[in-house]
């Protein structure tokens, strides 16, 4: 505890005064407002430069006190004129007018300062990158006179935001923080006294140790980012969820669900909106190699994102009171510092977890910096305002108050009906301090007709124990999935039946919260069932449940289970408890059939560097290397027991490693070998650029005479990249030959470029093929040719003879289509006119054919394709799409836009303007995706404007360039069903 005396407050408040006197004076008028996207909200200027500079975070206690971190030790330049250390001002609004009128310092003295929480006990938490703390005002004067620290990172990293960040409460007084990537440095949080939950985050790729009181410990290795929770006197250390870059803030919806912003993932975007949940793996890992780093689920075990989100976000908050319109209400609201804008999220449930709509709600120009994002006790918002693109110290801050335009009249309670949720809280701890008689009102309010209600008087009641069995039942029946979601969560285990509920409750999110809290080994058989889910959450609740249910040894005997989904649950949750593993069970791993079993056998001895098993991974090479997945696994994994991660440093991302490792080369060996599998083969074919001197026309050809049509394939695929005289002459001899698989033939086709004269006529002929495969990709593949009028009469002739070719023929002749069709807001009749046979193969040839609607050039599926636009991931062989999703998505891309992936309007200062995706940025240019795939980066002196857009870079129109059929084979081929229908018609 430390007191502070009037001389160092007199101190405080001089340098305040002289840093002031030396900030150049900035007129209100002269600072650029941000827009309202939506003409029910204003903005308006709270306080700016030179009362506030710099802002960090931002907090308002229930006493509408905005309480703002100042920082003036973020990349401090030299010569820099403010105080020697950061503060936290405490601005007020006395008059009522919308405008801080009354400013001071509630407190100073901190360095690397990065935010600031007001509990509704009086304390007000405050988060440095390497400290947690928290400060009270015992006098009533507005300055802070004691400090209690919580929790403390040892490390040499003093990189200024990658450590702790920002803070969340739950009812039951429980402190959660973030904690970013730390540079890279070793760490060790100690932990002194403190309800605390809070994330680390990637460390920046070097070790850490989290330290608890009774020497508890717990690491953080490898920049693996975490949430972890403790008592507020450091005991009962404990992790959460792991795989995070550098979570910037966190909150909670009234049901206790907790989300997170992850920040910054370096070079890998986008950023992400993440829902959390106890035992989950978010997938980053700073210190690995790109194959075992997910981002959206991409590796075995790790969960998605709930959405992207605009770059750097760095708040957020669920949107619970009622100054805004209503529809806000229950809505996520996320700051993005590198766009420039607060976006609102719309939460519904899928499956275990949720899904978004976004849309942009405040936009503003290059120097709107949000930092931070507070409601106030009369439901209005407060953003923090870092004011500047650049990092370092610069002297200008923004507050900025969002509020409705009109706000409605209401004369609001202070009780637990109240419709602000700070307020209901309140309200419940008021009865709980009133004894029985309150006990019994928040046993009533249980039966309110309000969810938000019921939720907070069920976490009233269970703070003190008070739910009886009879009162369980009657909650585990609530019409409101949250409500017994959050029941199932935080119920005592004796008033619930877990496996009852994870079978019969028909919300998936509460069965998964059932599974995690079951251990009877009664509940394996439903364990075992739900491991083999699509749905990823389902999966992770699943194999938590396994975990608290089996023991390591226990686990290791149930590897020979006959379902490969145990066999993966199992695997995973051994690799996760860091304990040596069983050579018995790894090497059953290594020659499972399954390969994401073999994958995560395989990570598990490159991340631990199991050195006994790199003669084995050299040996299965060639015959397990199956997916695109599993190839790069073995060559990171073998590089990295040879040593490679000496060469890691903090800035490597991307396959930096495959030239240090030379895992081309060695993957080049394997052509050469006989035991190489075809299936091998393809992954490299795949996985060597065409210029690579192994892949000769020679060795190709050779795999052209391979049995395997998979082999085949991709060797024609490859030969088609070569570009050359005898490439395009053997693709016409494939093409020609009516002995060979008609898709194989098609397959060559693709590679006969239209725009070259001299393939019109092999294409005119092949367009008239027996077979139908080949015919319509010839006809594809001719869209765009010019033609003499000969050859437009024979495709005339070709329409005449065979009806099912005339819309493609009516697409090379007139550049579009006539075949009738619904209008794009009409899903459902758009979903009965895609009904019928489909050819999953077309499909395929479809998304990746130069002629056709370019879905490869932003999107990357089955180890192809680039990765502009979301990734389509399969599970279980399908995306992450059901069909009414999928077709909606094409035929009105800019209904719902994915928040990473929001199209910006870029005006330069001389009227100039570009639009596409947000690529990066530096101190010294923007750069963005256009709709072709290509980079375009402007200098930040050239930009005047920078617009979010309602269109999708994705382009309108692109159902009226497929015909129908080609439509139906697209998802055929991204959504195949077991009974696909693959016929050539």
């Amino acid at each position: 505890m430390t007191g502070f005396t009037n001389r160092k407050m007199l101190f405080a408040c001089i340098s305040g005064l002289m840093f002031v006197l030396a900030t150049s004076l900035l007129q209100a008028e002269e600072i650029k407002t941000p827009r309202s996207l939506d003409d029910r909200v204003k903005i308006e200027l709270f306080a700016s430069e030179p009362d506030i500079v710099t802002v960090t975070g931002l907090t308002v206690d229930q006493h509408n006190r905005v309480f703002v971190v100042e920082s003036h030790t973020h990349f401090r330049p030299e010569n820099y004129q403010g105080p020697k250390t950061d503060r936290i001002r405490l601005l007020q609004d006395t008059t009522g007018d919308g405008h801080a009128n009354h400013i001071q310092t509630f407190y100073e003295g901190s360095t690397e300062t990065m935010n600031v929480a007001a509990h509704p006990d009086g304390w007000i938490y405050v988060a440095t990158r390497s400290s947690i703390f928290r400060l009270r005002d015992q006098d009533a004067d507005s300055k802070a006179d004691v400090r209690q620290n919580l929790v403390q990172l040892e490390t040499t990293a003093t990189y200024p935001h990658n450590g702790f960040s920002g803070f969340a409460f739950d009812f039951f007084n429980n402190i959660y923080f973030s904690m970013g990537e730390n540079e890279g440095a070793d760490a060790e949080l100690v932990g002194d006294f403190g309800n605390v939950y809070f994330t680390l985050g990637q460390n920046y790729g070097d070790d850490a140790t989290l330290i608890g009181k009774g020497n508890v410990r717990i690491s953080a290795l490898r920049g693996e980012g975490g949430i972890f929770r403790c008592r507020l006197d450091g005991s009962k250390l404990e992790r959460i969820a792991t795989g995070f870059w550098n979570p910037f803030h966190l909150c909670f919806d009234v049901n206790g669900r907790m989300f997170v912003g992850d920040n910054d993932p370096g070079n890998r975007p986008p950023c992400r909106l993440l829902t959390i949940v106890p035992g989950g793996d978010y997938g980053y890992r700073r210190r690995t190699l790109e194959p075992f780093i997910a981002v959206n689920a991409e590796t075995p075990g790790t969960l998605p994102m709930t959405s992207s989100t605009g770059e750097s976000p760095t708040g957020l908050i669920i949107y619970e009171s009622d100054q805004l319109p209503a529809d806000y209400r229950g809505d996520l609201l996320v700051a993005s510092w590198g766009e420039h804008r607060i976006d609102r999220y719309h939460l519904t449930p899928e499956g275990a977890s949720f899904q978004t709509t976004t849309q942009p709600m405040i936009a503003g120009e290059e120097h709107f910096r949000p930092a931070g994002i507070a409601a106030g006790p009369d439901g209005s918002l407060y953003i923090g305002d870092w004011a500047d693109r650049s990092y370092p110290l610069h002297g200008k801050g923004r507050v900025w108050r969002i509020s409705a335009v009109k706000p409605i009249e209401k004369q609001r309670t202070n009780t637990i009906t109240s419709s602000d949720w700070q307020t209901r809280d309140a309200a419940a701890r008021q009865l709980l301090r009133e004894g029985e008689a309150g006990i019994t009102a928040l046993k009533t309010a249980l039966k309110n007709e309000d969810p938000r209600v019921r939720a907070v008087a069920l976490n009233g009641l269970v703070s003190v124990d008070k739910v009886t069995p009879d009162l369980a039942v009657s909650i585990l029946q609530d019409k409101q999935p949250g409500l017994r979601e959050q029941a199932v969560t935080i119920l005592p285990e004796k008033l619930i039946g877990f496996q009852k509920v994870a079978q019969k409750d028909p919300s998936p999110a509460v069965q998964a919260a059932a599974l995690r809290r079951i251990s009877e080994k009664s509940a394996l058989p439903l364990i075992f069932e739900r491991l083999s889910s699509p749905d990823k959450f389902m999966q992770q609740a699943a194999r938590q449940g396994l975990s608290n249910t089996l023991s390591n040894a226990e686990l290791a005997d149930n590897f020979s289970h006959a379902d490969p989904a145990v066999r993966l649950g199992i695997i995973l949750l051994l690799k996760e408890s860091r304990r040596k593993p069983s050579t018995s069970v790894l090497k059953q791993a290594l020659n499972d059939e399954n390969p994401q079993v073999r994958f995560a056998a395989v990570e598990w001895i490159g991340r631990d560097e199991l050195h006994e098993f790199r003669e084995t991974l050299i040996a299965d090479l060639a015959s397990k290397a199956t997916t695109p997945e599993l190839l790069k696994a073995y060559l990171a994994s073998i590089a990295q027991l040879d040593g490679v991660m000496k060469d890691w440093t903090r800035g490597t991302t991307g396959d930096w490693w495959v030239s240090k490792s030379q895992a081309r080369q060695q993957a080049a060996q394997l052509l050469e070998l006989p035991e190489t599998s075809p299936a091998v083969l393809q992954q490299l074919l795949l996985f060597l650029p065409t210029n690579d001197p192994a892949l000769s026309e020679t060795k190709l050809a050779q795999f052209l005479k391979s049995d395997d049509p998979g082999l085949r394939t991709e060797a024609v695929r490859t030969l088609r990249e070569l570009k050359s005289t005898s490439a395009r002459e053997k693709l016409v001899q494939i093409a020609n030959n009516e002995s060979t698989d008609a898709n194989l033939r098609a397959e060559a086709i693709i590679g006969l470029d239209s725009s070259i004269s001299k393939n019109i006529q092999p294409l005119l002929k092949f367009a008239q093929d027996l077979n139908p495969i080949v015919s319509k990709e010839a006809l594809r593949t001719l869209s765009g040719a010019t033609l003499t009028e000969p050859q437009r009469i024979t495709l005339q002739q070709i329409a005449a003879a065979d009806t099912d070719k005339a819309a493609a023929v009516q697409r090379i002749l007139t550049r579009q289509l006539n075949e009738k069709r619904p209008a794009k807001d009409q899903l459902t009749t758009w979903l009965q006119t895609l009904a019928g046979p489909a050819d999953s193969r077309a499909g395929q040839r479809l998304f990746f054919h130069p002629k056709g609607p370019g879905c490869f050039r932003c999107h990357q599926i089955d180890g192809r394709g680039q990765q502009i636009g979301p990734g389509l991931i399969r599970t279980n062989g399908r995306i992450a799409l059901n069909r009414e999703r999928l077709v909606e998505a094409i035929i009105n891309p800019s209904k719902d836009i994915d928040p990473g992936f929001l199209p910006l309007t870029i005006v330069t200062i001389d009227g100039k303007t570009a639009s596409g995706i947000y690529h990066k940025h530096n101190n010294k240019e923007r750069s963005i995706y256009d709709s072709k795939g290509n980079v375009i980066s402007f200098k930040i002196s050239d930009i005047e404007e920078m617009i979010p857009s309602k269109t999708s870079i994705m382009p309108n129109g692109l159902a009226d360039q497929m015909t129908i059929q080609e439509f139906r084979d697209l998802i055929a081929y991204l959504l195949p069903e077991e009974t696909s229908n693959r016929s050539s018609d």
